[in-house]
């Protein structure tokens, strides 16, 4: 029970989260430049629509590519999250020196500012 509470947990707290400042700056310009695209999609210039043309691959391949590596992001955090947790549960008393150490170097250094 307490492996599934733990998992349950960390997906609560990514979907509490929502979306980051970046991301949605980043479906707001691809909005953006899909209104833009269908704005100018009835002007007869054939330069126009060349521009048109490319624009609306490259943002294609943009959404593709932002998908990938976001969802490849979310995969290794999701291992490396995991490992941590197993380390944590098989070391207890390593994990507490780590934190400690690293408590104590930081209270150094935020001690000399």
């Amino acid at each position: 029970m307490e492996e599934a509470m733990g998992r349950s947990g960390r997906g609560r707290r990514a979907e509490t989260n929502g979306e980051s400042g970046r991301g949605n700056e980043w479906h707001n310009l691809v909005a953006d430049v899909e209104d833009l695209v269908k704005k100018v999609a009835n002007v007869d210039d054939a330069e126009i629509a060349e521009i048109r043309g490319k624009v609306e691959e490259t943002l294609a391949k943009a959404k593709t590519t932002a998908g990938e590596g976001a969802a490849a992001v979310r995969e290794r955090a999701g291992e490396v999250s995991d490992a941590t947790d197993q380390y944590v549960r098989e070391n207890p008393w390593a994990a507490i020196g780590i934190a400690a150490a690293i408590g104590i170097v930081v209270g150094f250094v935020a001690g000399r500012r």
